[in-house]
């Protein structure tokens, strides 16, 4: 099963709610704050009117707003008070009582505010004129209030307020800037504390992950070390004790195993030496019979190993080092063809016959003849190769391996099979006679059929095309390489 990549980490989750949360909580915040700011900055101004009104309504005890000789002195009256009034609320910029026809009877203009917050305002030097401009014009970041002026619910005048907002907008920016540096140190302290909570979350896990992986991969050794107390921590005591329940579980399993395939290979070695010895007591006695294939041959895949080099040699003469490679050659023939389950079938002084599918079937015997082969000659190659690196002295020698497809009569060779070996042999032989001089030489060779069955696994070409004794011709090829 193919494992899945990590895409967004538990890291990065956690980190993202978290900031998420934070972000939400002081959008709320921020919202709240703001509306409670515009609502107070409201309930202020309307508290300061309604302040002013009762004032003025309190004024009309000891003045009059009717018209009579001592108007302009009760209209002066009002503006001095609408003067005070306006320097105890630094908010005001303009006041205005009107009559009942809307005509300004008294006012009180705030300049300093006009021109430090209003610089936009050009001051006029005909007061009035300038009163009534900025009665009816309309003046961004100003709050126009009209009320009327009441006594025992009859209306006497009109009063006209307009507060600049300036002010509390400039509270507004400041609480949004004190709520951002908040919201930004929130912010900043939050990611790093869900980022360092969300690393030790998930550093346990990965623990724990990373030894579920060597489990995968066999390694039943593995203790995951997590030291908290949480549900992570009694996550790794109970890996740590399924392992260890694991272990002692492959280790009853394979104890069987081994005892059941001890069984059957006993079986299988018993079968193969009775097989051997029967060869080897038959070929002393027939001299290398080989009955003609009939209708109860068995088909086989038969690695022949060419050992007339060695037989060439006086065992008593050659050298310790080369009696060390013959007698590693033999065991690694024995062990190669052990392991993948093929038999040595026959060992003479000229050749050694190792024999796959006969008389242990695979479904790819094949393949086990040919990978057993590029095993041993590899072997060979490295034993030989070291001894020369150290300097020893090797004689010269020729081990060939032929692959070929041939048929079983009655734990023997066919004779078949045995005449195209020959006739392969004393090819390869006439060839090296003739051809480049080694020191040492081992080729793989096989026939047509071998190099096409085993394609996907090794690369022949082709060397020639010889007659057998009746007439018809084989095709020799060469191993140039390999694919596993």
């Amino acid at each position: 099963m193919k494992r899945r990549k990590v895409k967004f980490s538990l890291q990065f989750k956690i980190t993202g709610l978290i900031f998420a949360l934070i972000i939400v909580t002081m959008g709320v915040v921020f919202y709240y704050t703001i509306n409670m700011n515009i609502a107070n900055q409201q309930r202020e101004i309307r508290k300061s009117a309604s302040q002013i009104i009762d004032t003025l309504s309190a004024l009309r005890l000891v003045t009059s707003f009717k018209t009579t000789k001592t108007e302009k002195a009760d209209w002066f009256i009002y503006e001095k008070y609408l003067d005070l009034l306006s320097k105890l609320d630094k908010n005001i910029i303009f006041m205005a009582i009107l009559d009942e026809k809307s005509e300004i009877k008294a006012y009180s203009i705030n300049y300093d505010i006009l021109k430090r917050d209003f610089k936009e305002i050009k001051i006029k030097d005909n007061k009035e004129e300038f009163a009534k401009e900025i009665l009816e014009t309309k003046i961004k970041d100003v709050l126009k209030m009209k009320e009327n002026i009441n006594i025992k619910g009859a209306r006497l005048a009109q009063i006209v307020i307009k507060f600049s907002k300036k002010s509390y907008i400039k509270k507004m920016y400041i609480t949004i800037l004190n709520m951002s540096i908040l919201t930004f140190i929130l912010l900043a302290s939050g990611f790093f504390g869900a980022w360092g909570l969300a690393r030790i979350i998930t550093k346990n896990f990965n623990i724990i992950a990373a030894g579920m992986r060597k489990v995968a991969e066999g390694n039943l050794h593995v203790e995951v070390d997590v030291k908290t107390n949480d549900e992570v921590g009694v996550l790794a005591d109970d890996f740590n004790r399924m392992i260890v329940e694991l272990r002692e579980k492959v280790r009853i399993k394979d104890a069987f195993e081994t005892v059941a395939d001890g069984l059957k290979e006993m079986d299988d070695l018993k079968k193969a030496y009775k097989i051997l010895t029967y060869q080897e007591m038959m070929e002393k006695i027939t001299k290398g019979f080989a009955p003609i294939a009939d209708e109860t041959a068995l088909k086989s895949y038969f690695i022949f190993i060419d050992i007339s080099s060695f037989s060439s040699m006086a065992y008593e003469l050659i050298s310790e080092e080369m009696k060390t490679i013959i007698e590693k050659f033999v065991e690694k023939v024995s062990l190669t063809a052990l392991e993948y389950q093929g038999a040595v079938l026959k060992v003479s002084e000229n050749s050694i016959i190792i024999s796959f599918g006969y008389p242990f079937v695979h479904s790819d015997d094949l393949r086990r003849a040919l990978i057993s082969t590029v095993e041993i000659r590899k072997e060979l190659i490295s034993m030989v190769k070291g001894k020369l690196t150290l300097g020893y002295n090797i004689e010269d020698f020729a081990i060939h391996f032929i692959i070929m497809q041939g048929g079983i009569v009655k734990n023997f060779v066919d004779s078949a099979t045995m005449e195209k070996y020959k006739v392969i042999t004393d090819y390869i032989k006439f060839a090296s006679q003739y051809g480049e001089k080694k020191k040492y030489s081992t080729d793989v060779y096989a026939t047509k059929e071998i190099a096409r069955g085993t394609d996907n696994l090794a690369v022949f070409e082709h060397v020639d095309n010889v007659s057998l004794p009746d007439g018809n011709h084989i095709e020799i090829l060469k191993l140039k390489a390999v694919k596993f």
